[in-house]
């Protein structure tokens, strides 16, 4: 009997009666042009969803074990791997709370990782303007972010294959704002406030994606590279454990394009680096902290490029996305606190009274009108706050018995709502409540003022850990370092990074901070010489209050 064609075959598999999975194909010429029914039939292309590629002879489908098996035996396929996970490189710390709102809001904070690295020592020369383009492989952006918009230049969304990588997870938003924050009179401010940034979305409100994700997310750079020109850098702050052939070649592309590529070196503490930053030509970037000491989280190996800033990191946030409290005395010192599941948000600066456990008879009628200060214990949160809205108090600070557990678990809502009768806990109009610890309790009321402002708010602005941010300090220092000199090859570019690092472990190279902590002005004194051969523009670099 003649054999069935491996095409004919393939065809045939088009509506299997078990599940597929997610592939990608390594071809041997471009997608397009392959002999191929699933690529090359509009009807079989849909059934397989199909994602074909331009950075490499590759494409992406949804497959049965029997189609996986009849691609690999065909002339017109290299190889068939299934697509791996990518995640997202931080873990989120809680914001420093200060009452009177938002303190971002009212004054510009400068995080401390710029002055660690010597950003700011640049700004007299240069603040990243220019042809210099800054793209993020992220969860996205806030692209109306107050500190953010000015620059955001555009981007793509790889899941929805439309120009709108809005973040719907907040990680991309507070990496975009490391690179390029706008130095103006309130937020934050990145390394190179001026330097365009773009976004493209291939991690998913978790913060996972695919390599397939990746891989057209190499499409969209290349592609708009070639369109518009300019020098590129390309900032990864995700990865995972397992490489993938298809995305290294990506990756191949985008760096032989003259695109520079930065990406972390992943939180698991081994001595091993995650893809992408495990690919030749990338740029890996571990993390330190305040003391430039290797994060315990920071992977690291023989495949570390240098170290950056990436332990307790300010940075911008999905705007109004942060839950933020705070408890300031008249006679200065602040508290941090947290809101109760259900409060309000809003400020109130008045006189407190001590009202004991909260019962209904601890409320002295001095309360009216003024914050109910009580103490855990005896009652549920949900009674004491009912018997102070009785007796007139306008806000209610809960202080800790203990300060063993974590205060964003207290709850207003009582869990068994719907099996009491009338319960209106989740519609119910609290007012501002907020919990504080034991010793900042025991503060207050030793307080002679006997005066407080406090509030709850949602906060633009927020601080993570992670090899995650200290990417983005890279890659704001190469924008920072080709606006210098924009016509200078990538090559050029990545020595000067290197060849200034300080030296943070054993001499020269270690496996541990690979060529040590970045030195942005160091690197673009040893980049563009003739630079600093001039006399500086008289304007001095803004010194807005540090970073918590």
């Amino acid at each position: 009997m003649r054999p069935v064609p491996i095409l004919l075959a393939l065809g045939l598999l088009a509506t299997p009666s078990f599940a597929a999975d997610r592939y990608l194909v390594a071809t041997r010429k471009a997608s397009r042009n392959v002999e191929l029914r699933m690529v090359r039939e509009s009807g079989e292309f849909r059934a397989h969803a199909v994602r074909a590629f331009e950075a490499v002879d590759a494409f992406a489908a949804d497959l049965t074990s029997d189609e996986v098996a009849a691609l690999r035996r065909s002339p017109e396929v290299r190889f068939v791997t299934p697509t791996v996970e990518r995640h997202l490189l931080s873990d989120s710390a809680p914001l420093h709370a200060s009452s009177n709102g938002s303190a971002y809001r009212a004054t510009q904070t400068l995080p401390d990782g710029l002055r660690m690295i010597h950003a700011t020592e640049l700004w007299q020369y240069t603040r990243g303007a220019g042809p210099i383009n800054v793209v993020t492989f992220d969860t996205g952006i806030d692209t109306k972010h107050p500190d953010l918009a000015a620059n955001y230049a555009g981007g793509y969304n790889t899941f929805t294959q439309t120009d709108d990588p809005t973040d719907d997870n907040g990680h991309g938003t507070h990496v975009a704002g490391t690179i390029a924050a706008i130095d103006n009179n309130f937020g934050v401010v990145g390394v190179a406030p001026q330097a365009r940034i773009w976004s493209v979305k291939v991690l998913d409100r978790t913060g996972f994606g695919l390599d397939e994700n990746l891989v057209a997310g190499a499409d969209w750079i290349i592609a708009k590279k070639r369109a518009i020109g300019g020098d590129w850098i390309l900032n990864c702050s995700l990865g995972a454990s397992l490489n993938s052939p298809i995305e290294e070649e990506a990756f191949k592309r985008v760096i032989a394009e003259g695109i520079v590529v930065v990406a972390a070196t992943g939180n698991r503490g081994i001595d091993q680096v995650e893809f992408p930053a495990g690919y030749d030509g990338v740029i890996a970037v571990g993390a330190v902290d305040s003391t430039s000491t290797l994060a315990t989280f920071s992977d690291h190996g023989p495949r570390m490029g240098v170290v950056a800033p990436g332990v307790r990191v300010l940075s911008t946030a999905r705007a109004g996305s942060i839950a933020a409290a705070g408890v300031t005395l008249d006679n200065g010192p602040t508290f941090p606190a947290a809101a109760l599941v259900g409060s309000s948000r809003g400020e109130f600066t008045a006189p407190f009274v001590a009202c004991g456990l909260g019962n209904p008879q601890d409320f002295p009628a001095s309360v009216r009108g003024n914050i109910a200060l009580v103490k855990r214990g005896s009652i549920t949160f949900n009674q004491k706050v009912r018997n102070a809205e009785a007796a007139g108090a306008v806000a209610v600070v809960i202080y800790n018995y203990n300060d063993t557990d974590n205060l964003n678990f207290w709850t207003l809502l009582r869990p068994d709502c719907q099996n009491i009768d009338g319960c209106d806990d989740p519609t119910h109009p609290w007012p501002v409540v907020l919990g504080i610890n034991a010793a900042d309790g025991d503060r207050l009321l030793a307080d002679p003022t006997r005066k407080m402002d406090m509030g709850a708010w949602f906060d633009d602005y927020t601080i993570a850990s992670g090899t995650s941010m200290a990417a983005p300090h890279v890659s704001g220092t190469l924008a920072l370092l080709w606006s210098l000199a924009p016509e200078a090859k990538p090559d050029r570019l990545r020595d000067a990074l290197r060849s200034t690092a300080v030296d943070l472990g054993a001499p020269g190279f270690d496996e541990l901070y690979g060529y040590g902590m970045i030195n942005a002005f160091a690197a673009a004194v040893r980049f563009a010489p003739a630079v600093f051969h001039a006399t500086p523009p008289k304007r001095e670099p803004s010194e807005p209050r540090r970073s918590p």
